[in-house]
């Protein structure tokens, strides 16, 4: 009996070991099947996207542009806040400043030989002088040149003065007996040697001292030209300096100083309008539109669409920088930059309103983008990129600004209005240095699940 319970134990062991084996059998059956299925879950590499791509794209004008316009006009002379010397510089440009300058003071305050502090109005004017400070960067001569100084003999208006005209408002228009604020009665000649330091010196006699700061005579002026030729010169300040002597102190001669008033020039000629390419800055001042028009899908370089399937619908995130491309060219002689230039890039709120629509705020920053001078002389040609990644992304987007679409015309135009009588000068549409817009896409293949 006990053999016959150990045989039929023996038995049920088998069973279970069978079982156990079948089971684990089918357990590795499964799993050779999951793997002929090539489960998402697996780790073969084949089955992940290859890595996104990221190129340059370049689009010409007439894929992204359209609808450029030169417009002038912004600002006066009298703006500008500094004034040009010139004198057949460039070949023709002539440039003459004008000014009156404000009262001088009549009394000053001195110590007496007792120590006290003293007003004194009884002053003894001995002579003077008038201080010119010119800008040693953006002055173009090669040596020492020679200034004149002399008084306008006909009234001017400081807003509207030109070359040409004393006066031109809507009221009146008078010109100059002589063009280019003449006739004038000479005073004085001085020399400004500009390695020597950045002021001129025109030394007065009492009498000269006395006439000037007569402030009386409302129409006065002073006319500034310079004698030398092939220079142009940029003037930041001028003023006059009367040498007294105080009655309670004989012994002292006290500098007084008049501030100038009204600071202008006039020049000739004018720049040529624009027939072709972009202009920005200049006095008055220039500005350069165009439109935009970003395609939705791009169907190459070939580089692209051997990576993607094209052609590829553009998308915002897949742009990571966009920039305007432009070309320098040269300029004018007489108008070509002599220090770096500040040009801006803003959206315009309302292209049939221009000349004055409305601006948006800056795409470049506070100070816009410096370009060195070369660009447009002896390293015309070579490229300058303005970012606008945000403003093409925007269109891209197709993003409303309380509930209007954006913008998509922009103005270039320097970062302040008129800022330098120089201005820059690039390549047009229909040139061999036509505006590129720049992108730097980066995409993936397209992924078709199995």
């Amino acid at each position: 009996m006990t053999r016959v319970r150990e045989a039929i134990a023996e038995d049920a062991g088998d069973y279970v070991m069978r079982k156990k084996m079948a089971v684990l059998l089918g357990l590795v059956a499964l799993g050779a099947v999951a793997c002929s299925e090539q489960l998402p879950t697996g780790v073969d590499d084949d089955l992940l996207p290859e890595e996104p791509i990221t190129l340059e794209v370049r689009l010409g004008w007439d894929e992204f542009a359209a609808n450029l316009q030169v417009f002038g006009g912004y600002g006066s002379p009298l703006e500008l806040g500094s004034t040009v010397l010139a004198h057949k510089y460039g070949g023709d440009l002539e440039a003459r400043t004008l000014l009156r300058f404000l009262p001088m003071p009549s009394v000053v305050t001195v110590t007496d030989s007792a120590g006290t502090q003293r007003a004194d109005d009884q002053l003894t004017l001995i002579g003077g002088r008038i201080v010119a400070y010119l800008d040693t960067i953006q002055s173009v001569s090669d040596g020492p040149v020679t200034l004149e100084v002399g008084t306008t003999d006909e009234a001017w208006d400081r807003r509207s003065v030109s070359w040409e005209f004393a006066v031109d408002t809507v009221g009146e228009q008078r010109r100059w007996t002589e063009e280019g604020a003449g006739p004038v009665t000479p005073v004085t000649t001085g020399v400004w040697d500009p390695a020597l330091g950045d002021s001129a010196v025109f030394l007065l006699d009492s009498a000269q001292v006395e006439m000037l700061r007569d402030t009386s005579q409302v129409n006065q002026g002073i006319r500034i030209s310079v004698l030398d030729e092939g220079v142009r010169l940029k003037v930041n300040n001028v003023v006059l300096r009367g040498a007294v002597i105080p009655s309670v102190r004989p012994d002292t001669v006290v500098d007084l100083t008049a501030g100038r008033r009204d600071f202008t020039f006039v020049y000739s000629p004018s720049p040529e309008s624009v027939v072709e390419g972009i202009r920005v800055g200049g006095v008055p001042a220039w500005r350069t539109v165009l439109d935009l028009h970003i395609p939705v899908s791009l169907a190459g370089p070939a580089a692209l669409c051997a990576a993607v399937t094209c052609p590829l619908t553009l998308t915002p995130d897949q742009i990571s920088y966009a920039a305007l491309v432009l070309k320098g060219s040269n300029s004018s002689p007489a108008f070509q930059p002599s220090d770096s230039l500040g040009v801006d890039l803003r959206p315009v709120y309302q292209r049939s309103a221009m000349p004055k629509a409305p601006l948006g705020p800056s795409l470049l920053g506070p100070l816009g983008k410096k370009i060195a001078p070369g660009l447009f002389g002896a390293d015309a040609g070579q490229e300058v990129e303005f970012p606008i990644t945000n403003f093409v992304r925007a269109l891209v987007a197709g993003d409303s600004i309380r509930g209007f679409p954006p913008p998509n015309t922009l103005a270039l135009l320097s970062v302040f209005e008129p800022a330098s009588l120089t201005f820059a000068s690039f390549f047009g549409p229909g040139s061999p240095g036509a505006p590129v817009l720049k992108l730097i896409i980066t995409a993936g293949p397209t992924v078709e699940l199995p």
